[in-house]
């Protein structure tokens, strides 16, 4: 009786409802409609055996910019939420298609929005870090950069149970104190291979959605943002295009895991020559 097409916006919105009630009972969603899902937690950061140890035994900081080039597979990335209207809506996206992404989150957003920050876990999605105040690190001194990073990790363990162990720092740019920083939390870089510039002032979906097709390969993280619309509206016709293509959607830790030398950039902790600030 109905098209296709009416059919799938019927779930899709569907799903929308019964996330946006679901947030208001963590609780029960937590045990019953929503529990995490398996088939995204196959790989979790904690689970990599050596995350910031060389091949030598030296201690050096991962670095991610883009998956294995061999392996047909891209991770959806969002920064700067939770956010109070948007967030829903992309959690909505992901259980819709089935597919896992990794959200880089900001502290003083997760503090007003706790009940999101444990949805996005509850959901299986992975939360990194992108500071607790989304100030550039390598204007910080080492005192504040401790607390942008380890206040952080510490908010999202009391929400969640689970500390980071990816950082994205604002602008991609990082300093020796970040290094270390890492280091003593044992965290990894995960910094990204695509832009879709969803926060331009000029920005519209689909001039996104063909910016993000025409730069795509295999192992891209494509950087996007949880509280913009133009992605809200691009995301669907996005992933249908990459299923079609025949991509494969994995989290952060999942590209790593599945990563080589090749693409895995390590920076020692101790050697400055060994470190360099990367800017966007």
């Amino acid at each position: 009786m109905f098209s296709p097409m009416f059919r799938r916006a019927g779930i899709f919105f569907g799903c929308i409802a019964a996330l946006m009630l679901g947030a208001h009972t963590p609780a029960h969603t937590q045990d019953n409609d929503y529990p995490m899902l398996p088939f995204i937690h196959d790989v979790l950061p904690e689970n990599i055996a050596d995350f910031n140890q060389g091949d030598d035994g030296e201690l050096i900081i991962k670095e991610l910019r883009r998956g294995n080039p061999y392996l047909k597979e891209v991770a959806l990335t969002f920064d700067d939420g939770p956010h109070p209207l948007y967030t829903a809506r992309l959690l909505s996206i992901l259980r819709y298609y089935r597919l896992p992404a990794t959200f880089f989150l900001v502290g003083v957003q997760a503090e007003r929005y706790p009940e999101w920050v444990q949805m996005i876990h509850q959901e299986g999605h992975e939360i990194g870090c992108h500071t607790y105040d989304h100030f550039r690190l390598v204007n910080l001194p080492l005192d504040e950069q401790i607390y942008q990073i380890e206040e952080f990790s510490n908010l999202i363990c009391d929400i969640t149970g689970k500390r980071p162990r990816l950082l994205r720092p604002p602008g991609g740019r990082y300093n020796q104190f970040t290094v270390e920083l890492m280091n003593r939390n044992g965290m990894a870089l995960g910094l990204w291979t695509i832009n879709s510039n969803d926060t331009a002032p000029d920005c519209e979906q689909h001039a996104m959605y063909r910016r993000v097709l025409e730069e795509v390969q295999p192992g891209s993280i494509i950087l996007m943002h949880d509280g913009s619309e133009a992605t809200i509206e691009m995301l669907p016709r996005l992933i249908e295009t990459l299923q079609r293509r025949g991509y494969s959607f994995v989290t952060m830790s999942q590209m790593m895991a599945h990563a080589n030398s090749d693409v895995l950039n390590g920076h020692k902790v101790n050697g400055s020559d060994e470190w360099k600030v990367i800017s966007y």
